[in-house]
């Protein structure tokens, strides 16, 4: 088999009409076909076909009871060093707080097993380089994630 020294042409129409271009100046034909056949394992629309049930008039009621009264708040915003974290609505559940620079490496992480109605929490972030930050929640059915700049 002879390689093929120019600009190719290849398109995939599985679910949509992909166009991939590239050379092959001295490849062989087998890596060809061997991309060839991981284009056509990515590019395969294989969606699971997933059959849900409606939810009931009461099920989305008690679903936005649930998220309205669960908030989080940080203050002060922009802030020198000090931040305090307030959480309402948390009760008997496990919440992961976490603080995370602009890169998303976690500075900071607690695990809180259940917390009060009004759950105060105070950090000191003089320990850290002046930027910006993400305090992110997670909770059972919640999740919220906040900036807060460090001057």
């Amino acid at each position: 088999m002879q390689n093929y020294a120019g600009p190719l042409i290849v398109k995939i129409g599985i679910s949509s009409c992909i166009t991939f271009i590239f050379k092959l100046k001295e490849t062989p034909m087998k890596h060809f076909i061997l991309l060839l056949i991981i284009c056509f394992t990515f590019c395969y629309d294989a969606s699971a076909q997933v059959r849900t049930r409606p939810m009931t008039a009461e099920q989305k009621n008690e679903a936005k009871e649930d998220i309205e009264d669960q908030s989080m708040s940080v203050y002060p915003n922009p802030t020198t060093g000090v931040i305090t974290i307030s959480l309402q609505g948390f009760e008997g559940k496990k919440t992961d707080l976490r603080i995370m620079n602009v890169i998303g490496n976690v500075v900071y992480r607690e695990v809180i097993q259940d917390p009060d109605t009004h759950y105060l929490k105070t950090l000191d972030l003089n320990k850290l380089s002046k930027g910006l930050y993400y305090v992110k929640l997670e909770a059972p059915s919640y999740s919220e994630v906040r900036k807060v700049v460090l001057r």
